[in-house]
């Protein structure tokens, strides 16, 4: 669950809420999922609740994740946050009522190795066969990731398998292209974490950019067990320079059911 306040001393900037839910069924390499989504940005307040299903074909040294979702939509008007001198003003009759509709998501993922990965994902399926303004518009993304191993001194690779030392550092490129109607964007990403042998991912430092003139920065630590606290920061040096203060967040994780990693392990 997260709960996030973006462009901080705007009025009526986006509030959102994000909540997620997986149950695996391991022997049938299957799961199933719930999300919920609550965003309210000035007047609008917009919920979607979508359930999927994800399964998993293994071949010999890879895998294929594939995945779909259906979801119910709903937009309604907060009134109380129009800002109107006269309630009789004839512009009142063409602000939005409440909508609602079915949507579907689609999406597959393959895993070549330890190392690499790449996926499509195709959201709000049904928005291109509307004809006027659907409430989530249609969604597509081409993502990939890659991952090695870094061991003793940052600069000195090392083979990927080895039980060489109990503290090994990981270095993490990702590269996401995402498309809405028009629009294009790029966002990359590169991630430093340092591993223990007991626990994967103790420390964590992160740089993001994007194309639409924004930049970020993370950093996380494992307390507790597996619990995990994450804070990001991210400005966009384009379109709100001068408005905003950027965008502050902290994540914390917390995995019910962790298992123990061992040295090498993902």
């Amino acid at each position: 669950m997260s709960a996030r306040k973006q462009w901080i001393g705007l009025s009526g900037s986006p509030s959102t809420f994000f909540g997620t839910a997986v149950y695996y069924i391991e022997k049938q390499r299957a799961q199933i999922g719930l999300k919920v989504l609550n965003d309210k940005i000035g007047y609008l307040n917009t919920l979607d609740v979508s359930l999927s299903y994800a399964y998993t074909l293994a071949f010999r040294y890879s895998f294929l994740n594939m995945g779909l979702s259906l979801s119910y939509q709903l937009q309604d008007l907060d009134r109380g946050e129009v800002a109107m001198e006269n309630w009789n003003d004839p512009a009142l009759a063409v602000l939005p009522k409440e909508r609602k509709m079915w949507n579907a998501g689609l999406g597959a993922e393959y895993i070549f190795n330890r190392s690499l990965r790449v996926g499509i994902s195709c959201q709000n399926l049904f928005s291109f066969l509307k004809k006027d303004d659907a409430i989530f518009g249609a969604t597509n993304y081409l993502y990939g990731r890659y991952r090695t191993r870094l061991l003793g001194r940052l600069y000195r690779p090392t083979p990927y398998l080895t039980t060489a030392s109990p503290t090994t550092y990981d270095v993490e490129f990702g590269l996401c292209l995402k498309q809405y109607k028009n629009n294009f964007q790029v966002d990359a990403v590169v991630s430093l974490y340092l591993n223990r042998n007991t626990q994967k991912e103790k420390f964590q430092f992160s740089l993001l950019g994007r194309s639409i003139g924004e930049l970020g920065v993370m950093a996380g630590v494992k307390l507790i067990s597996e619990m995990k606290i994450l804070c990001s920061y991210d400005y966009n040096f384009r379109s709100l320079k001068g408005n905003t203060k950027g965008t502050f967040e902290v994540i914390i994780t917390y995995p019910l059911f962790p298992a123990k990693c061992i040295t090498d392990c993902y």
